[in-house]
């Protein structure tokens, strides 16, 4: 059997681990890296980067460069719209009112995009592994729907993983904190990532970890800091220049780029130089910007959301019945979470030193890493108690929710409510499903509705009608409904409200299939290109050492072969000629050097 991989999808950044037995390892990436950013780049021609190398030409080519897309995943464009700006690539609406990137002509779903990201990350466990991987664990922030939990399995799937566990980012986090220790205690997982924040409070006793309550914000992460500061270089431009340069992508992704840094900066200054020279030019010249950002403005700038994350955390304290004197631990998760005055918060607001044993990019893999294990049956099983984190229910008369199963439930779970018609005789019963905690069914998230139909003619309010609610360990709903009196049922599983139905996946996969072979076919062509470049260059290099050594006839051979080799170089496109050709010069190149030791001998 296979290793199971754990992957933490991140907003910014994503991490791959596994289990070498009993110990977490994190996975290196194709570049060397533990942690791969979370980029998709195209080219004109169509060549698609992802990671490093993607978020390289973010400067060059901002609207043809994806990043933040988890923002996207699963959500209604006309709720997503306060989210546009911070990205310079297209956001459209798609046929079934989802979100949708459009890129070069072409529009892909969010979970298309995030299935190349987590091809990567499947490519660079297979060769750090040196086996085939086809199962994975994947985290997914405390707060997100059942929506955008679907919408991560789907790309799962596109990226050809069976996905066996979906589990949040917090609970993973606090799974690598319980894994091989005896304490029981109380602890806090503030998770605040690139676009992302959860708060999970959890009880972990031994073999057990209950989940008390979680809350967060799907909408508040690191990139919303960034804009803070970028406003604040948009306004001090403004002010000195008079030219407003906010519809300006490439200027814009300069100053993400440089607020990004200055952040990170002012985590160990107390202030930073941001100097952007030739940012645009009018008639009378280039316009330069040039400032100083101290910790103390910038944190003036975002005390705002530090505000709105301490907001949740109390919030969290008081449904899960705690006090702050209750909590042992805090572990800060997510890479926003390094920020001084963070963690100073943080610290004030829980009465505790915080966790800095582990490190918050890798907290989170590691502990979906321990969860594959678990599942792989390599790990002693740790029983992990999750819980929902919105009320599920249906829609009753007059548009008014009624939750069956309310919020931070312990998971797996079922509940049934029994309901009827409204009108006489009514044939059919419409369910529809919802999820979230308003008392008006339209400010809830729709999960989908199906209609339970041929029921008996009868006066309103006499047929009984049972809806089952049951959510599996990954959160997914499944919702049925039965006519106690025909006996008359049917079901929904929650498994395509994204939109894509099995169809569209299937050819959604079998794209991604055809891409990544495509690009692993253009990889090894790129490969094979360098090699004969190198060997033309060492050819090159062979003669220029060794031309008064060499009889004319062989200075002649290899001028040709130089000749020929770079003129090859220039027509092959395809696999099998450019080894051809490599393997011609590797043959021509120690042919001369065995002629040259032989006459050498002789001498």
């Amino acid at each position: 059997m296979g290793h199971i991989i754990g992957i933490d999808l991140g907003t910014t950044n994503s991490v791959c681990a596994f289990m070498d037995r009993t110990e977490p390892r994190i996975i290196i990436n194709e570049e060397g890296g533990r942690v791969t950013p979370s980029v998709v780049g195209f080219t004109k021609t169509g060549e698609r980067f992802v990671g490093d190398i993607a978020k390289r030409q973010m400067l060059i080519n901002p609207d043809a460069t994806i990043h933040s897309i988890k923002r996207f995943m699963g959500r209604r464009y006309r709720d997503a719209r306060s989210d546009l700006a911070l990205v310079n690539y297209t956001i459209t609406e798609a046929a079934n009112g989802d979100c949708a990137v459009a890129i070069n002509g072409r529009t892909f779903s969010p979970q298309e995009v995030c299935a190349m990201i987590l091809q990567k990350l499947r490519k660079s466990a297979e060769d750090f592994l040196g086996e085939t991987v086809t199962e994975a664990v994947i985290t997914v922030p405390a707060y997100f729907t059942d929506r955008q939990r679907q919408a991560t399995r789907d790309a799962g799937t596109i990226a050809g993983l069976d996905v066996l566990r979906i589990i949040n980012e917090p609970t993973a986090a606090a799974l690598s904190y319980v894994h091989d220790r005896k304490k029981a205690s109380t602890i806090a997982v503030y998770d605040w990532g690139g676009g992302t924040f959860d708060i999970s409070l959890l009880s972990v006793d031994r073999d057990v970890a209950e989940v008390r309550a979680t809350r967060g914000n799907n909408t508040l992460g690191g990139a919303d800091i960034d804009r803070r500061i970028v406003d604040w270089l948009l306004e001090r431009f403004r002010d000195e220049h008079g030219i407003d340069v906010s519809d300006d992508k490439i200027v814009m992704q300069r100053l993400r780029d440089s607020a990004e840094r200055a952040k990170l900066e002012l985590s160990s200054a107390p202030s930073t130089e941001i100097h952007l020279p030739f940012l645009v030019s009018d008639s009378s010249g280039p316009k330069h910007l040039q400032c100083s950002l101290t910790r103390a403005t910038f944190e003036s700038l975002a005390e705002p959301l530090f505000q709105q994350t301490l907001a949740e955390c109390r919030n969290a304290l008081e449904e899960a019945r705690l006090d702050v004197g209750d909590i042992d631990e805090i572990i800060m998760v997510g890479g926003s979470s390094r920020i001084p005055r963070v963690q100073e918060m943080v610290r004030e607001l829980f009465g505790r030193p915080l966790n800095k044993t582990f490190n918050p990019d890798e907290v989170v893999a590691i502990g979906a890493a321990i969860q594959g294990g678990i599942l792989e049956g390599e790990v002693k099983a740790v029983t992990l108690l999750d819980v929902t984190n919105f009320s599920l229910g249906i829609e009753t008369q007059g548009r008014r929710f009624e939750p069956l199963i309310p919020k931070n439930t312990t998971i797996p779970t079922q509940k049934t409510q029994l309901v009827s018609t409204v009108v006489d005789n009514q044939r059919t019963v419409k369910i529809h499903v919802l999820q979230g905690e308003s008392p008006d069914s339209r400010e809830n998230v729709s999960l989908g509705e199906f209609e339970l139909q041929n029921i008996q003619p009868a006066p309103r309010g006499v047929p009984r009608i049972q809806v089952r609610f049951a959510i599996d360990a990954s959160g997914i709903v499944n919702v049925s409904a039965e006519d106690l009196r025909t006996g008359i049922s049917d079901e929904i599983t929650i498994d395509a409200p994204t939109g894509l139905s099995k169809v569209e996946l299937e050819r959604a996969r079998e794209e991604a299939q055809v891409a990544a072979e495509h690009d692993e076919s253009a990889r090894e062509i790129k490969g094979l290109r360098n090699m004969v470049e190198k060997e033309l260059v060492t050819l090159e290099s062979f003669l220029r050492e060794n031309r008064g050594l060499l009889p004319k006839t062989d200075i002649f051979e290899l001028e040709q072969a130089l000749k020929r080799g770079r003129m090859a170089l220039l027509k092959a496109s395809d696999k099998r000629n450019l080894d051809a050709l490599l393997r011609y010069l590797q043959r021509f190149h120690q042919h001369l050097r065995e002629k040259m030791e032989s006459q050498a001998r002789m001498h």
